[in-house]
């Protein structure tokens, strides 16, 4: 079943906004002067928790920007592996999915 232009648009607020809510909730990483050594190792294990907030936040800023490209180029809905269509309710679930739920199965499977 082919998506609809309608569904398509829903996804694409959806993505939208999900990607600017990212965008403005990204943390900023500051090194402020301390004290001591314990509020150094505080401010050190605050920082790498930063960085990896924010390296998750790219990764799904970059997932939302490519589901949206796919989107304006008419790819979106389609699975990378196999070529078929991805589905509604996959798409509804994980509106940045590139994979039909058979060959995201099987490469999961592959990787273990």
């Amino acid at each position: 079943m082919t998506m609809t232009e309608d569904q398509v648009r829903h996804l694409k607020i959806h993505l939208q906004e999900q990607l600017a809510s990212l965008q403005s909730e990204t943390p900023a990483l500051a090194i402020s002067h301390c004290a001591d050594e314990n509020e150094f190792a505080s401010l050190v294990a605050d920082a790498y928790t930063r960085v990896a907030v924010n390296e998750r936040s790219a990764r799904r800023m970059q997932e939302i920007e490519e589901a949206l490209r796919m989107m304006d180029g008419m790819e979106y809905g389609y699975c990378r592996e196999c070529g078929g269509e991805i589905g509604w309710a996959r798409l509804q679930a994980r509106p940045t999915a590139i994979f039909c739920v058979d060959c995201q199965e099987e490469r999961e499977r592959s990787a273990a």
